[in-house]
Order: structure tokens, then sequence, then C-alpha cells
């Protein structure tokens, strides 16, 4: 890698030095072509455009000659077949009064325009006009319309003097001229008003020659600015030519295929890129010969390690630099390190886990032993109040023997099956309080929660378990236990039969305790209680949401 390094940064000049007269003479080009474009199309249609000059000229001299006229007089049929015949593009020269009634044209056709929504509009817009109709009224045909309005002697519209011009014999066909390394694509002159004159290609739709966001007089704005352009078809030359103030002409370029490197965008990276290339294969197989080789080697021998705690045998590093060899007898030192620093550990978990046993053993037992002793003075008692007191303390005791012998068999785990915890819980309740077991069912999703957040729940399930199993002959399935979740909300639902405790008036003296514990609990899972009764039925729900990890 260092090899290769050097090699390209000794490289770099010469690069960056190729890259500067590479773009430079691009540039070049660039300006070349963008500055001929123009020109070249102009040329490739300097007939089509001729032709509607000089239609443009002629109806502005005709109108002038009968604007002189009180009316079209005997000469007017002469005037226009004249001018037809001078331009033999025209399929039709004629003078149209307003009234819409054409009777003097080349032809000798009398035609009413009156209703023709193109003549109209030349009425109400008396003005100089070129146009586009797909279909002539007279001729049928596509034609290229060039009118200009005659006034009488008082400045009053008396008519329209137009020429229609064949479309197919002014299209462009053909490119007279093309740039060294562009050819013109596409072809078209258009007015002001976006209205699409002529094209050297009608069949093909203009939305997909010109960029999706443009149209035709939006391109106006860039009239004798060519300029390049990228889209999905690739790179072109979009160039917008001036003909008249009210005529444009549009062209796109793309590359010849010979020209396609040389007009490419990457061309100028081309030649250092593979210089480089060059140096770094060359620096590749040094650097195999001499470090890589020796590198996978002990590579490969500490991912065995890693693996499979097997070390390889490592090949022969005579021939190794003398950093290869360094590091081979520093990975022989870390190994016999390590092996040693594992087995202290070792050790270590081994003490731990025994200590760790130890304790949880002594606390269970102990907490078995509290609870026994509390039941011992309650067979003894004959106060009611004493006895629910011992009753509630002997729940929650075994509440948490049954948490903490859980908490116990995860052996280092940080989350406890709930499902596991809560099912404990009724059982050993369902044996202190001498319940049949088929008086409670269990319907408990696997739910995983972090161990800090099982105990207020299990202690709840056991003050609302508790109040239940003090209801003397239970019948099966009397008391219903559900934990579900769904959306990161934990639910606990306790349902059985309709206990004091449990009643929503309950909220002064012993009776009301079960429910402020509950409450209590709860708050320390940041959720809420809820006691709902139906007939002879008492449920108690626990909602909230479910404890982040830490």
């Amino acid at each position: 890698m260092r090899l290769g390094s050097t090699l390209m940064l000794a490289l770099m000049p010469l690069g960056v030095l190729s890259v500067v007269q590479t773009r430079d003479a691009l540039s070049q080009v660039d300006a070349t072509t963008l500055a001929g474009v123009g020109g070249a199309a102009l040329q490739a249609v300097s007939d089509q455009i001729d032709v509607i000059k000089e239609a443009q000229i002629s109806v502005r001299v005709l109108a002038s000659i009968l604007s002189n006229e009180p009316s079209p007089g005997p000469d007017c049929v002469d005037r226009v077949t004249a001018l037809a015949r001078e331009i033999p593009q025209a399929t039709l020269v004629a003078y149209i009064p307003v009234s819409g009634l054409m009777t003097c044209s080349s032809n000798g056709r009398v035609y009413d325009f009156k209703d023709e929504p193109r003549f109209q509009d030349l009425i109400r817009t008396p003005e100089p006009r070129v146009t586009y109709n797909p279909r002539g009224p007279v001729s049928g045909t596509a034609v290229i319309g060039v009118s200009h309005p005659v006034f009488d002697a008082s400045g009053v519209q008396a008519g329209v003097i137009a020429i229609s011009l064949s479309y197919t014999a002014v299209a462009p066909r053909d490119y007279a001229d093309s740039l060294a390394l562009w050819r013109p694509a596409y072809l078209a002159t258009f007015l002001s008003d976006g209205t699409l004159l002529l094209s050297s290609d009608p069949d093909t739709p203009l939305d997909r020659m010109i960029p999706p966001s443009a149209n035709l007089q939006g391109l106006t704005r860039i009239a004798d600015r060519p300029a390049y352009v990228d889209d999905d078809s690739g790179r072109h030359i979009l160039s917008v030519v001036s003909v008249t103030d009210d005529l444009y002409l549009l062209s796109i370029w793309r590359p010849n295929a010979t020209g396609f490197w040389l007009s490419n965008a990457f061309t100028p990276y081309l030649l250092p890129l593979l210089t480089w290339i060059a140096a770094l294969v060359a620096a590749a197989f040094a650097s195999s010969r001499l470090v890589v080789r020796h590198v996978r080697a002990l590579s490969r021998t500490m991912g065995s390690y890693v693996s499979t705690k097997q070390r390889l045998q490592i090949p022969d590093l005579s021939g190794a630099p003398a950093e290869i060899q360094s590091l081979h007898a520093a990975y022989e030192g870390l190994i016999r390190t390590i092996e040693q620093e594992e087995a202290d550990l070792q050790n270590l978990l081994v003490d731990k886990d025994v200590l760790i046993r130890e304790v949880n053993h002594r606390s269970g037992n102990s907490l078995q032993i509290i609870a026994s002793i509390m039941r011992m003075y309650r067979r003894e008692t004959t106060d009611q109040k004493l006895r629910a007191v011992l009753d509630g303390l002997i729940n929650r005791v075994i509440a948490l023997s049954s948490t903490h012998t859980s908490l116990y068999a995860l052996s280092g785990q940080r989350d406890v099956a709930m499902d596991v915890v809560l099912a404990n819980v009724v059982k050993r309740l369902k044996e202190i309080h001498g319940v049949a077991l088929g008086v409670a069912s269990k319907r408990l999703q696997p739910i995983r929660m972090e161990a800090q957040a099982a105990i207020p729940l299990a202690l709840a399930l056991a003050e609302a378990v508790g109040c239940y199993f003090s209801v003397p002959g239970l019948g099966r399935d009397a008391v219903v236990v559900d934990l579900s979740e769904a959306d990161g909300i934990i639910r606990l639902r306790i349902e059985g039969p309709a206990v004091p405790q449990l009643q929503p008036e309950t909220t002064e003296g012993l009776l009301a305790l079960p429910q402020r514990m509950m409450r209590q609990f709860a708050a320390q899972l940041f959720g809420t209680v809820s006691i709902h009764l139906d007939a002879d039925r008492a449920s108690v729900e626990l909602v909230f949401p479910r404890p982040k990890t830490a």
C-alpha cells in the first residue's frame, strides 16, 4: 500500500497536467462547436426560411398595392396569379375581403372563409401573421400561411392578402452541413408565440426532442445562446436562433459515433486513470511478494485462533521483512498472555457463580421462612383484620419469592419471561390459599421484560389474585389471568368474583389497601389500574408501556 501510494503521488503531477491539457482542448472544441451550431442550422434550412421571408415581403408589397385601390379590380387576379408563379412553393395566393368571400385567387376558385376561425382571428387582430394549418381549407393539405392585412384609404381594414405555402415543399429534408463531432438530429422553425411551423421530423412529438420542463415559447428566452444539455438519451446541444423578430430556428445536435469519446465528460480523466492503474498493478505485485503473502499467513493463524482457539503452523518467515517477523513474535507473546488471562478469568467466573447461587439460595429460603412464620401466626389468630393483613403480607412475600426464583434461573440474563413468572406466582398463591388447581386459568403471551419491571408486575398480580382467592368455594376457571401486548402496550387483566376489596367505591380502610398497592405498583411501571364490574364479576386491568431497555 505504501509503495502504491508513493507511485501514485509521484505520477500525480503528470496526471494533473494531462487533465488540464485535455480539458483545455475540449473547452476549445466545445466553444467552436457551440459557435458553429447556429450557423450550420441556418444553412441547413436557409432555403425554407428564404421562401417564408419572400412570402412575407410579397404579401406586404401586394397589400400596399391593393390598399390604393378602392376595391379589387380586374387586375387583382392577374397580380395574385403572377405572384403564385414567382413562388413555386405557393399552393394559393388570394385576396380575401372582410366579408370572407374569396373571389380573387391564383387558382380561380371561389371560397367563403367567413366561418373559418383562423380568418376571423385575422380580421379581429389585423397584423402580419405566419401560421401553420395541418389542413388548409382550399388545398386540403398541410400549409404554412403567410398573411398581411389590407387597409383602404381611410385606414379601415378591407381584407387580407394571404399566401399558402405547401408544408411538404418547404419542410427540411436533409442537412447540408454538420460539425466534426456533432450531427443535427432535429430542426424546426417556430413563431414567438410557440407555434411550430416546419419540422425535419414531423412524426416525432416535440416533447420528446426538447427538455421535459421546456416549451417553444419559453425557448425564445435562450435565443442565440446554444448550450449543452444532458438527459436520459445522453448529451446533446440545444440551439435556438432568432431569424426575424417573430421567427425562430430550433436545432438539436447529438455527437457523431466517431466523436463520442472526445465529447464525453469522462475523457479528460481517462489517461491519468490508466496511468494510475498501471502503477497500482506494479505496486500490488511487489507488495504481494514482499508483504501481503506473509501478512495473510499471520491473518489465517489469528483468525483460526479467534474462531477455534487453535493456532496454525506459520510458514517460514525467514524471507519476510523484519517488521513482519517482529509482528509474529508479538503475536505469539500476545496469545500466551491472553490464554493465561482467560484461565484466570474462568476461575473468577466459577467462583462468582458459586457465590451468587449461594446468595440466591439463602435469600429464597429466607423468604420461604418468612412466609411460613406468617402462615403460623395467621392460623393462631382469630382477629379477622389481622388475618386479612397477614394474608396480604403472605401474598406479597410469595410473589417476591416466585419472582426471585425466576430471576435466579436466568443465570445472568437481563430480561425475564413474564408468562413464566406470573404462572409461578398464581401457582404458589393457590397452594397457600388451598384452592383447587382448576380455579384459575391463564392466557399469558410469551412476553419478556427487564428484571427490574418484573417485581412490581408480579406484586400487582398477587394483590388482585389474593383478593379473589379469599372467596370460599371458587368454581373452575373462577379466576382468569390474561397477559398480552400490542403496539408496545402491555396489558395484565385479572377477572374473578366481585369481592369487596375490588369495588370502585372502596376507598378507605383495610379493604382499600389492595387497590392502593396496585396503583403504586402501576406507577412504578408508568401505567394505570382500572376496575370494571359486570354483574357478579370484577376485573382489574393494569396497562403500561413496555419499559425501555437501559
